[in-house]
């Protein structure tokens, strides 16, 4: 199948091919979307450290590939094109994380480039003699790079004027001080207490507090500075900060006057109930500049295990309870292969096995049948089989690797699904 060598018929032809083409992959497009995500990714990990960047990379690469294979398949012409809401959205939230042009930009570059193998694989699966493959190819390259080259300039001035307004705000002035004080680099302290209302001098507690992918609600840092309020009330803090990174997550600091320890602080902010659309990280109680940065680098844990794991608890979830899960968790490959070596058949996802995964966590925490029952509220019996029933998934008794079996079983508590 070859069209004419005449110019008018060729192009028909190829018009046609193209627009076959894209309807026959829109179906697709889900996956096409998850595809090109993990590729950009894999390039670029740092656009996959928390779930705003992450859906925010899912949603423009859904817009841009949807436009696309639309506009291929309608036969429209690039200069009618604008860049999709997705796009848009997402250049402001490079904006509002602080995050480099240059950045954005290298995501569309591997974008273009991941689709454009695509495109190549769909045409030589279509099209076997090898000179009208190359007219194809050439044909359908300018309107790739033309679409590119249209919406990245939309992105870049839409960039550029979100960049203007949020450099005047005072939460861009909040943010980037704050981002000095972390970053370590020499400060005045009392011009830094001057910008922001509040002393990083003081004794401090951290937390981190975050929207669910998908609100994109106007008011959710308002509603997240509400909730926090909420949560540190029982602790009676002297002054609070309160600074939004990006557009669903809110950074928190509060100046603490008494010394309460862990426990006790744990237990207060544990006591407020959150809405499930919520997430509330905090860290340990820090001294000065020092525990400033720590009690917030700890929050920043315990968000990141609570993302793996993909459950939002409805209350705050202090470090202190997850620490442990968290260290093993830092290499997450490795937890997992640990999980999976040390558990086996005890791993398993159904209802059964994790009533008999609980039970035994109980039982090797306790050390006890008696004491597990009684907490558990189950009869000894039970107790009794489970764990029997859990030595036959190990292929050991529990005494055996008891320390490594009672790691396993809190790690996957932690990262499950």
């Amino acid at each position: 199948m070859t069209p004419s060598t005449a110019v008018p018929q060729a192009e028909d032809w190829h018009d046609g091919f193209r627009r076959r083409t894209a309807i026959e992959l829109r179906p697709s497009l889900d996956t096409l979307v998850d595809e090109c995500v993990a590729y950009v990714q894999a390039s670029m990990p740092e656009l996959d450290v928390d779930e705003e960047l992450a859906e925010g990379l899912q949603q423009s690469a859904h817009d841009n590939l949807e436009r696309i294979f639309d506009m291929l398949g309608d036969g429209r012409p690039v200069g009618e094109t604008t860049a999709p809401p997705g796009a848009i959205r997402y250049a402001e939230t490079m904006v509002h994380r602080g995050t480099p042009l240059a950045t954005l930009l290298r995501a569309y570059r591997l974008g273009t480039m991941w689709f454009w193998t695509l495109w190549k694989r769909e045409i030589a699966a279509r099209v076997e003699d090898r000179e009208l493959f190359i007219e194809a190819v050439d044909h359908s390259m300018q309107f790739v790079f033309d679409y590119v080259d249209a919406v990245s300039e939309e992105v870049t001035e839409e960039y550029a004027k979100q960049r203007e307004q949020w450099a005047r705000t005072a939460a861009a002035l909040r943010h980037e001080t704050v981002v000095q004080v972390l970053s370590g680099e020499p400060l005045d302290l009392d011009v830094v207490a001057a910008r922001l209302g509040y002393d990083v001098r003081e004794s401090h507690l951290a937390l981190v507090l975050s929207a669910v992918a998908g609100d994109d609600a106007e008011d959710v840092v308002a509603r997240l500075e509400e909730q926090a309020r909420q949560i540190v009330a029982p602790l009676s803090p002297r002054r609070l900060l309160l600074v939004p990174d990006g557009r669903t997550t809110l950074w928190v600091w509060c100046s603490l006057a008494s010394a309460s320890p862990d426990t006790e602080i744990a237990a207060a902010l544990g006591a407020h109930r959150l809405p499930r659309s919520v997430v509330a990280a905090c860290g340990l109680r820090g001294e000065g500049r020092r525990g400033f940065v720590t009690s917030h680098e700890e929050a920043l844990h315990v968000k990141e295990l609570l993302r793996v794991g993909g459950r939002h608890h409805g209350r705050a979830v202090h470090y202190d309870k997850v620490v442990v899960s968290s260290l093993m968790a830092a290499d997450l490959e490795r937890a997992q292969r640990f999980v999976a070596h040390e558990l086996g058949a005890l791993a398993a996802g159904d209802d059964a096995t994790r009533r008999i995964r609980a039970t035994v966590a109980v039982l090797l925490e306790s050390g006890q049948r008696t004491a597990t029952a009684k907490r558990l509220g189950i009869h000894q019996n039970t107790v009794h089989y489970r764990a029997k029933h859990a030595e036959r998934l190990l292929g050991h008794p529990l005494s055996e690797r008891r320390f490594e079996v009672e790691a396993a079983l809190r790690l996957l508590r932690a990262i499950e699904p």
